[in-house]
């Protein structure tokens, strides 16, 4: 019994710091319809509306599908049907200064409307594409991406 008690309390203890070794979530999901997926840790996992996104996520939609993020500097991200993002940096620590964002946009279609980050570090945002990176120097832009790998003309 006694040990129990111990266990019991050694848990009550030790699991928030384990807890604490998460990485925190970098957004969420506002809005979304039709199949949405994230890929996480080689899982591909379905996204509902208020499901959290962390950062190395790569969100992925289906035909006749979107979805709209919202990031912690308020950043808002949506992407059309048939489109594929992966989310590869995401840091947002203004009290010491760190700000960024790095995304890779593989397919499909996006709109960019900036949060924090955007309007404070604008250096501090790109936008990977298969043909260039796209530096925001304003607060929105629209982005679409073909899906090369159905193209046999283009080699990687």
């Amino acid at each position: 019994m006694k040990r129990s008690f111990i266990l019991c309390l050694m848990m009550t203890f030790l699991l928030p710091c384990f807890a604490m070794g998460q990485e925190p979530a970098i957004g969420k999901t506002k809005t979304g319809k039709g199949d949405i997926v994230v890929i996480r840790s080689g899982k591909e996992i379905p996204i509902n509306i208020g499901d959290k996104i962390y950062q190395k996520d790569i969100i992925r939609t289906g035909a006749e599908s979107s979805v709209g993020i919202i990031f912690e500097d308020n950043t808002i991200l949506s992407l059309g049907p048939k489109s594929e993002i992966v989310i590869d940096e995401y840091v947002f620590v203004p009290q010491k200064g760190m700000l960024s964002m790095i995304a890779r946009m593989v397919k499909g279609t996006a709109s960019y409307v900036s949060g924090i980050i955007g309007r404070q570090s604008p250096e501090s945002v790109k936008f990977q594409t298969p043909d260039a990176t796209i530096g925001i120097r304003g607060t929105e832009f629209l982005v679409k991406v073909k899906d090369t790998s159905l193209c046999p003309c283009i080699t990687q």
